[in-house]
């Protein structure tokens, strides 16, 4: 399910695993589902990591040897939910400003004892300034949150996370 208002994309996804596993999976093994051409580097990603803990950094590495913040862990309460800043800028570069970042929450809501519903509302575009509706409307297509979240579905219920 998807939803986008003037402020804020929902994304909604049935994931079929147990509650922790869907939230290990999301938190512990997202290089593994998110697709590796998204990178903020200019060399290729070769990993992408969610520190986890309040605070914790989320980032990336690439062949290069640098590091990319993508954002921060605002939130960090297992299994149930979770939330980060999104510090990366309209042109898909980074952005050092925390106070210019937007937020992504995701919620796990068990749905039997193998299923999961993992929902995330990106929100607070306006923060990233003139222009904001951009990233608010790149996120939301296919190529954003919808195909990104299919990939972790699919990968957890191959059993690759």
């Amino acid at each position: 399910m998807e939803k986008t208002s003037e402020t804020e994309v929902h994304h909604t996804v049935p994931v079929l695993a147990p509650i922790q596993l869907a939230f290990d999976a999301f938190t512990g093994h997202c290089d593994a589902w998110w697709p590796r051409g998204y990178r903020l580097g200019q060399a290729e990603r070769t990993d992408l990591v969610l520190e986890p803990r309040l605070g914790g950094r989320w980032y990336e590495r690439t062949a290069d040897g640098k590091e990319s913040d993508w954002g921060r862990v605002l939130v960090w309460d297992p299994p149930g939910h979770l939330a980060l800043s999104w510090q990366i800028g309209l042109a898909f570069v980074p952005q050092h400003h925390p106070q210019r970042a937007s937020c992504v929450e995701v919620t796990f809501v068990e749905d039997g004892p193998a299923k999961t519903i993992v929902t995330v509302v990106h929100s607070g575009f306006e923060r990233h300034g003139e222009g904001w509706e951009s990233m608010r409307d790149a996120v939301s297509r296919e190529g954003g949150w919808p195909g990104v979240l299919r990939a972790y579905a699919e990968l957890v219920a191959l059993g690759g996370a």
